[in-house]
């Protein structure tokens, strides 16, 4: 949607009552983002950082991912409701990108998504597979976690076929077409979770003289 100016955060927080139940934001490392206990103020404010938690706040890409991978089914938001403050200068930076997860599933083939049907974080033993099925389509619980290691559980795979398959599905995420967002201001984007990955690309250097943050408003909803 595209509205003349953003909404209030009261109005905000209406629109996303049309769609659900607000998430709490409850990470400590983003606390002095939040207002109103549920809205996120993403805008750089670092440089590149290695910090997970933080890297929305700075000039990062954000790899792709589905939104609260590691939680239960039931406890992943269903929508990630964004909407432009301020876009920023340069239109072609911070582009919010969505890859549909049936077009990933369909590149990985059939073997592979056997192999991710069975796997799961290893810390998230509630948690989902990494590739599910809900009212007959693909759903993927899975973030790229670039640099940093990916503890999974499988019963029965060998080590070898359970890499491949993931490997399988990272080059997919990424050799699949995706859709950028150009932001404006006024702008609301709604993201179906469990038909979406989503990521960002980087954010100009924050020297750049030309680089005025951009600052999107984000709700998660059940």
């Amino acid at each position: 949607m595209r509205l003349d100016e953003p909404l209030t955060a009261r109005q905000f927080l209406a629109f996303g009552a049309l769609l659900g139940e607000a998430m709490p934001e409850k990470d400590p490392a983003v606390l002095p983002y939040v207002e109103e206990e549920v809205i996120l103020n993403l805008r750089r404010e670092h440089a590149t950082t290695a910090d997970v938690s933080l890297q929305p706040f700075a000039t990062n890409s954000l790899s792709l991912h589905t939104e609260s991978s590691g939680r239960k089914a039931a406890e992943q938001p269903r929508y990630i409701v964004l909407m432009c403050v301020t876009p920023g200068n340069d239109p072609t930076a911070s582009q919010t990108v969505l890859v549909p997860m049936a077009d990933v599933q369909r590149r990985i083939g059939p073997e592979a998504a056997a192999t991710l049907r069975q796997t799961r974080y290893r810390h998230s033993a509630e948690g989902p597979s990494l590739l599910r099925t809900v009212d007959g389509r693909p759903v993927f619980s899975f973030r790229d976690f670039q640099s940093q290691p990916l503890q999974w559980t499988h019963l029965g795979q060998d080590a070898g076929g359970v890499n491949q398959a993931v490997l399988g599905l990272l080059a997919a995420m990424y050799g699949t077409s995706a859709t950028g967002v150009h932001w404006a201001r006024g702008m609301i984007v709604v993201i179906d979770n469990t038909f979406f990955f989503h990521g960002r690309t980087a954010s100009p250097p924050a020297a750049a003289a030309s680089a005025a943050p951009r600052h999107l408003k984000r709700l998660r909803i059940m």
